[in-house]
């Protein structure tokens, strides 16, 4: 099902303070940025496709572990490969958001990925998709997040038109307010609270909805 999808490439328009933005399946040369930025900040959530490809832990309290991103190079070179089993196999489907420089060139500026609401199969064979994303520290407060998530959105309703899925959500934590002004400005309004289920999260949340058509 992803054959035809295998390296789609995603242009966003500048639009008042948000740059030109390109979309696309993250590469091999992507590794330094990508380290660089975890350096930064620890984005930790929606990052590795499955368990097994997990291997940065943190200790929570009371003895559970939060999945996070990678740590170094080899972590990131790791993840990468990931997401490119996410391509493959179709059942997570991230890209590297990238703004266009003044030279020519693009620098990184987040991600935004795709998976089943239940963590299994491929995308578009089940009815609620899950969307995800992270901003660069510098990229944020330009409205990068919210262009990236709708171009993500748009895409797949577009390209998994005559599947079965229906709607995406959008989940963040109630102590997040960044990401609700994020969903509502992607088209993703507000759903119904989440509430905290240990250990399978630990906060209450926010969902939001997009509906297809």
């Amino acid at each position: 099902m992803t054959d035809g999808l295998r390296f789609p490439e995603l242009c966003v328009p500048a639009v008042g303070r948000q740059p030109a933005l390109i979309l696309r399946p993250w590469r091999a040369a992507d590794i330094p940025a990508l380290a660089a930025e975890m350096s930064r900040e620890y984005p930790t959530a929606g990052m590795w496709s499955r368990p097994g490809e997990r291997p940065v832990r943190t200790a929570l309290p009371g003895g559970a572990e939060r999945r996070a991103g990678p740590a170094d190079e080899r972590d990131a070179a790791r993840w990468l490969a990931s997401q490119d089993r996410g391509w493959r196999d179709g059942d997570r489907l991230s890209f590297a958001v990238l703004e266009a420089d003044d030279v020519g060139g693009c620098v990184l500026a987040g991600n935004a990925g795709l998976k089943n609401r239940e963590e299994t199969g491929r995308i578009g064979e089940r009815e609620t998709a899950e969307i995800g994303y992270w901003t660069a520290v510098a990229a944020r407060g330009r409205g990068i997040a919210p262009a990236a998530v709708r171009a993500v959105t748009d895409w797949v309703f577009d390209s998994f038109a005559g599947a079965s899925l229906r709607q995406i959500m959008l989940v963040h934590d109630v102590g997040n307010p960044a990401s609700c002004r994020v969903a509502e400005k992607a088209g993703y309004p507000f759903r119904e609270l989440s509430p905290a289920n240990p250990p399978h999260w630990f906060t209450d949340g926010h969902i939001h909805m997009r509906l297809r058509g």
